[in-house]
C-alpha cells in the first residue's frame, strides 16, 4: 500500500521533469552553428593575439627590420574589424550561414603601400640615404596604408553538415573562403 502512494507521486514528478526538460531540449542546430562560427571567427581580442603571433612567426624579422613590431601592425590591420552572422538555414543534415566579415583589405594596403614606396624612391636621391632608412621609410609607409585603409565588408554563405555524432562541422571549402575573404 505504501509502495502505491509513493509511485503516484514519483510518477507525477517524474512526468512532470521529463516534460520540462523535453520543453527545454538541447540546443538548436541554429544555436549549435552559431557557436561554431563565433569559436571560429573569435573575439576580437583572440583574433588580435592569434594575429600577431601568426605574424611574429611568419614576418617578425622583417617588420622589425622595418621598425615595426607585430602588436603595432595588428592594431592597425585589425582596426574595424568584425563580423556578423545572418540568417542560418537548416535542410536536414545540411545547412547554410551568411557571414558577413568587416576587414581592412590586405590586397588594397599593399597596393597603396607599393605605389607609395615606388613614388618616394624614385623622388629621392640614393646617395643621399642609408638602407637603414629606406627600410625606415618603408615601415613607416607600410604602417601609414594599414592604418589609412577603410575595413570593407563581404558577405559570404558557409556550409555545414552534420557528422555521424550530430555534431556541425563547417566545409572545408567554406574554411578556406574564409580564409581568402580575411586575407583578400
Amino acid at each position: 500500500m505504501y509502495k502505491k502512494m509513493l509511485l503516484a507521486p514519483v510518477m507525477a514528478i517524474a512526468c512532470v521533469l521529463t516534460l520540462v526538460l523535453a520543453g527545454c531540449g538541447g540546443a538548436s542546430a541554429e544555436d549549435l552553428i552559431r557557436e561554431n562560427i563565433e569559436s571560429y571567427m573569435g573575439e576580437i581580442d583572440g583574433a588580435n593575439e592569434e594575429f600577431v603571433a601568426g605574424l611574429e612567426a611568419s614576418a617578425g624579422e622583417d617588420l622589425e627590420q622595418l621598425g615595426l613590431s607585430a602588436d603595432e601592425f595588428a592594431a592597425a590591420y585589425l582596426d574595424g574589424y568584425g563580423y556578423e552572422i545572418g540568417d542560418i538555414t537548416v535542410d536536414g543534415e545540411t545547412a547554410t550561414a551568411e557571414i558577413t566579415i568587416t576587414i581592412k583589405s590586405y590586397s588594397d594596403i599593399m597596393t597603396t603601400f607599393q605605389n607609395d614606396f615606388y613614388e618616394w624612391a624614385y623622388s629621392v636621391d640614393v646617395s643621399s640615404v642609408t638602407q637603414d632608412d629606406i627600410y625606415q621609410q618603408a615601415g613607416q609607409m607600410l604602417l601609414d596604408a594599414t592604418t589609412n585603409a577603410e575595413p570593407v565588408s563581404t558577405t559570404v554563405e558557409v556550409g555545414y553538415t552534420q557528422n555521424s555524432n550530430g555534431d556541425w562541422e563547417m566545409d572545408s571549402s567554406s574554411q578556406t573562403e574564409l580564409s581568402s575573404v580575411v586575407m583578400a
